[in-house]
């Protein structure tokens, strides 16, 4: 028994080694260098599902290449690991495409029939969609709207925090609390206040499909369960969207309508409304989480952003109410920015990708073959000290507020916390608002402190799929409330047409 499994293992070696030197010779000399794996053809497979993206960080550090390329069964994974290629990428945006992922996920994510799948195969449908969500989400009255709705959504959650039990200090799950306060918000600003999540168990349902996310693209849900909590919420947004309320956003509407147009069913729709969920939820929270995490362990910057925000964005008094104005939130509070944005930064690890449609010529220098994938990875750029200087490795609270040297700053495509152009995240604005007040308000009225006393960071869990790793266990904290800010807080938005600058445009 023990030598048939020898030889059968010996064998699947020798199968593994000989298909691998047969596909070698589809490599073309002009393709970017090639990086041998241990184990042929599953090598770097293995390695991208146990360690997630972090794995293209660990290859980059050992090769100094602009770009390379990693054999996975028959395809070929280019990898771009260079700002400076990135202009030429965005240029031949046509050979090399993100839709086909999109089309994909309506499978993989969002449990698409085939009907749904082919309609998402158009490109001018898709088009559609991108336009309509981008003009929901520019700056302007809608997204003022939208920001509001939000914005007291989280005003909420905050004085739910702060409401004292017994003259002790509230203790919180950091993590726990993120997530929740950003569903609830999020939810409020895009579906108004009778948005599903307000029934936890449906809360409780979308981060267990959040869970079982990477397993539904390699079809692995073998159980079930991940697939009975995504049809809950699917289930959960069917009949809001039937008829949506008035006070829903722009973006909501619009959305209903070009999948409507494009001849979505409704049961579908509500399966690709769902989906949604993941673009709303699923990164906006652990950013929130370190964002909060970066800030309050270091007192002196505290301090620093506590009185930017006094004096730029907060009015009123404990006897008349204190009043946060969200237009001068984002736009005259570069250092509270700049602490997202760094935080954005040294955390971020998602790989954007595309697939080349047609054989692509890269600077006139590196060939990408069609039928093959192209990613790029934002930790190999975020970490390039040609591009960042030689604090590269450190987190540095003011490295977007205005450099001191004077120097120039990175070009936004060695941002890639958004995206890679020309395919940015549309809800960036929104996003970055939502961390933004919450942040700005957890600042200015409380202290936040580990409950066992020690900032002592924990570990990320690697095999995440959110473009910011979360933490593999939470963190439990007191929040206690500061005396010279108790008192009735509100927003106001005064009138903004212009966008937060962000790195990334």
């Amino acid at each position: 028994m023990l030598w048939a499994f020898v030889y059968a293992a010996g064998g699947l070696v020798l199968a593994l080694y000989a298909a691998d030197f047969l596909i070698s010779f589809t490599y073309d000399a002009r393709e970017p260098q090639k990086i041998p794996s241990r184990i042929p053809l599953v090598g770097h497979l293995i390695g991208i599902i146990g360690n997630g993206t972090s794995y293209y960080s660990e290859i980059s550090k050992t090769i100094d290449a602009e770009i390379y390329t990693l054999g996975v069964l028959n395809h070929k994974l280019y990898v771009c690991n260079s700002n400076r290629l990135m202009p030429f990428i965005s240029k031949s945006s046509k050979t090399l495409s993100f839709k086909p992922f999109i089309q994909t996920s309506t499978k993989t994510h969002c449990g698409a029939n085939d009907d749904t799948y082919r309609i998402h195969g158009d490109g001018e449908f898709l088009d559609k969609i991108s336009h309509a969500m981008r003009q929901s989400l520019a700056p302007g009255a809608h997204l003022d709207h939208q920001n509001m709705g939000m914005g007291n959504r989280v005003m909420v959650d905050v004085d739910a925090l702060l409401a004292e039990e017994g003259g002790r200090p509230r203790e919180i799950h950091l993590l726990e609390w993120a997530r929740h306060a950003v569903v609830q918000a999020s939810s409020s600003g895009i579906y108004g206040e009778t948005h599903p999540f307000t029934d936890p168990e449906v809360e409780k349902a979308y981060w267990k499909w959040q869970d079982y996310m990477i397993m539904h693209v390699a079809g692995l849900d073998i159980t079930g369960a991940g697939y009975a909590a995504r049809n809950k919420c699917s289930d959960a947004i069917r009949e809001l969207i039937k008829t949506l309320p008035e006070e829903a956003a722009l973006i909501a509407k619009e959305r209903v309508r070009v999948f409507r147009e494009g001849g979505i069913s409704e049961d579908e729709l509500s399966k690709i409304e769902a989906g949604f969920f993941v673009a709303i939820f699923a990164n906006t929270s652990p950013t929130l989480f370190w964002t909060i995490w970066e800030l309050f362990s270091r007192n002196d910057l505290l301090e620093e952003v506590r009185e930017e925000v006094s004096a730029q964005a907060v009015t009123g008094s404990t006897e008349e109410g204190f009043e946060l104005d969200i237009a001068a939130l984002k736009h005259r509070c570069p250092l509270l920015l700049s602490v997202y944005q760094e935080t954005q930064r040294t955390r971020h690890v998602h790989a954007n990708i595309r697939k080349v449609q047609q054989d692509t010529l890269l600077d006139g220098r590196y060939l990408l073959k069609a039928g093959n994938f192209l990613t790029m990875p934002g930790a190999p750029i975020h970490q390039d000290e040609k591009i960042w200087g030689n604090s590269v490795s450190q987190f540095d609270p003011y490295r977007f507020a205005g450099r001191k040297d004077n120097s120039s700053a990175p070009p936004p495509s060695a941002f890639l916390a958004w995206g890679a152009p020309p395919h940015l995240c549309p809800a960036r604005q929104f996003a970055a608002t939502e961390i933004l007040i919450i942040v700005a308000l957890l600042a200015m009225r409380c202290d936040l402190r580990p409950a066992n006393g020690s900032w002592d960071t924990p570990a990320v869990n690697k095999a995440d799929m959110a473009t910011v790793l979360n933490p593999k266990k939470d963190v439990k904290m007191e929040a206690i409330p500061r005396d010279q800010w108790r008192g009735k807080w509100s927003l106001k938005m005064s009138e903004s047409t212009g966008r937060i600058s962000l790195a990334s445009g």
